[in-house]
């Protein structure tokens, strides 16, 4: 089975200052989509960087995979509370794609939820007794560390952001594995040239 895990960085560019700004996906800027690309003794990592991330770039990034693996990332509504994710309503508004309709896929959030656990990915990671070689870092770091990076041209700061987006990347992996739960996917709404089979 050939497993990829993704998460992307944004950058805001609209007007909201409170929650209502991670559902104005128009607005967020793709900054970093990072992706791990595991399958039996293959184990691959790419980065995606503001120009390079494209429709064809990720879709061909993607090609023959089983399943999608996310922290909060569904367009389709969970059912628990019937709310959407984040990564992928970005990517659906950026790139024209909408991941959980071609891709078979398991948001890790649904998941805490249904074993008691509450808040974001880091919130998850401490509570499973994970620990990051980069804490203290979120979304809203990432935003800003990515304008400074725009702003100087300093390369340290996008340096920063692709090492922050990569243990994001890393971390679902051992979420995953602290949850085992590989089985709970939700299947694509429609199937397509991209979808995998139906396990």
């Amino acid at each position: 089975m050939k497993i990829a895990y993704l998460d992307i960085e944004t950058n805001y560019t609209g007007k909201f200052t409170d929650q209502r700004l991670f559902s104005d996906h128009e607005n967020h800027l793709i900054t970093v989509l990072g992706m791990r690309l595991f399958q039996e003794d293959k184990d691959s990592f790419l980065q995606l960087v503001r120009k390079d991330v494209s429709k064809g770039a990720l879709l061909s990034a993607l090609r023959g995979t089983d399943l999608i693996v996310t922290y909060n990332g569904r367009s389709i509504p969970d059912k628990m509370k019937g709310y959407t994710g984040f990564d992928f309503p970005v990517i659906a508004a950026q790139l024209g794609v909408v991941l959980d309709e071609e891709f078979k896929h398991v948001d890790l959030c649904p998941v805490c939820w249904q074993r008691g656990l509450w808040g974001g990915q880091k919130t998850i990671e401490r509570s499973l007794g994970l620990k990051r070689k980069l804490p203290g870092r979120d979304g809203a770091w990432a935003d800003v560390t990515w304008k400074k990076y725009e702003t100087t041209g300093y390369y340290n700061f996008l340096e920063e952001l692709l090492e922050y987006n990569r243990e994001d990347v890393f971390m679902l992996r051992r979420i995953q594995e602290a949850l085992r739960c590989t089985e709970n996917y939700q299947r694509p709404r429609r199937s397509c040239s991209h979808a995998a089979p139906l396990l």
